[in-house]
């Protein structure tokens, strides 16, 4: 298929852009080279799509990975996206911001900061590495979203929405930081792609699984695979999982006729809509999506393969459900005003 070629060779650019060295010259536990750090009073450090018409809810959108290590000129590594960087933002823009911009921004004001985010490689670390480098690209997300909500805010609903790195940042921000008054303002958080364990839905109770396709204040998670073997290693201890095509959390299949649309756009920025292209059921064991009806050499990306083996659909958890994600942020936002018109 022409137009899932063109995405893939799209994907592989972004995946290869800003790289002119991939190894890091820090050890482990030292301290790392950061660039500036943003400044969100900035216009410039905020993705945003036009506001065309009223719209009754805001999305916080929090990137994906897209950039790999790089070196400045004196030759220091850098494990962290250079904001300031046109190249580098330019693959988060094509990579990210179109594509969740694309989703989100019909229907609500869309707000996607620069952060400095931690590069693809340091995905290939071990866990504790992740996460030490990880928690210096959170700062930037936390002072995001306190500015959003002190100056962009002004008491509407919103979500929370994040692919990935980003995903992994909505639950950081469910966690630690949205303070229940806020929670009262939050329709949803839409995590696509990062797991969600056991204790964290038991210790942290902000993190509430959706159980439906009209709850709100809860969190939306899920993860696609054509088969088991596919689950990749960071989803080991994953427990929340829905499908987006029926919003059951048990095993009843959603046919492809039942899926509205996935949605890929080309280099050039065009989408293209496969309509009953995919169909999905939750195998409740692996707490993640089984689907079919694609591919999977089609969707295979060799450079990230270690983490997301054939038959993981991790890069495209955004497109194959994106109409259906579309109507249901719709469906959800009316249940909230319905439900509690204060918020309004």
């Amino acid at each position: 298929m022409k137009q899932v070629a063109v995405y893939r060779l799209l994907i592989v650019f972004l995946l290869a852009a800003a790289c002119p060295s991939c190894n890091s010259s820090d050890e482990k536990g030292q301290n790392y080279a950061l660039p500036e750090e943003p400044d969100y009073a900035e216009p410039a450090m905020w993705y945003r799509t036009p506001d065309t018409k009223e719209k009754a809810a805001d999305v916080f959108y929090i990137t994906p990975t897209c950039v790999w290590d790089w070196q400045d000129e004196r030759g220091a590594t850098y494990h962290f996206m250079n904001v300031r960087d046109s190249a580098q933002r330019a693959a988060v823009d094509a990579g990210a911001n179109l594509l969740a911009g694309a989703l989100f921004g019909s229907d609500c004001r869309f707000f996607s900061p620069y952060y400095r985010q931690i590069t693809m490689q340091s995905w290939f670390e071990d866990e504790a590495e992740i996460n030490r480098r990880y928690a210096a690209a959170h700062q930037d997300v936390v002072r995001a979203f306190r500015y959003y909500m002190d100056h962009y805010n002004q008491g509407r609903p919103f979500l929370l929405a994040g692919h990935s790195q980003g995903g992994k940042a909505v639950i950081e921000l469910l966690k630690h930081t949205l303070t229940p008054a806020e929670h009262q303002q939050m329709v949803a958080a839409y995590v696509f792609g990062f797991p969600i364990t056991e204790e964290e839905i038991e210790q942290f109770p902000l993190l509430i699984p959706a159980r439906g396709a009209e709850d709100y204040g809860v969190t939306i998670a899920y993860n696609s695979i054509s088969r088991p073997e596919a689950v990749s290693a960071l989803f080991r201890h994953n427990e929340a999982c829905i499908n987006p095509l029926n919003w059951a959390t048990d095993t009843t299949y959603a046919p492809a006729s039942s899926n509205p649309g996935s949605v890929f756009f080309d280099a050039e920025g065009k989408s293209d809509t496969l309509r009953q292209a995919v169909g999905a059921r939750l195998d409740t064991a692996l707490h993640s999506l089984i689907i079919d009806g694609l591919s999977d050499d089609d969707y295979f990306i060799p450079s990230i393969a270690s983490l997301f083996p054939k038959g993981n659909y991790h890069v495209q958890e955004l497109n194959l459900y994106f109409l259906s994600i579309q109507q249901n942020l719709r469906r959800r936002i009316a249940a909230f005003q319905e439900k509690k018109p204060s918020a309004n």
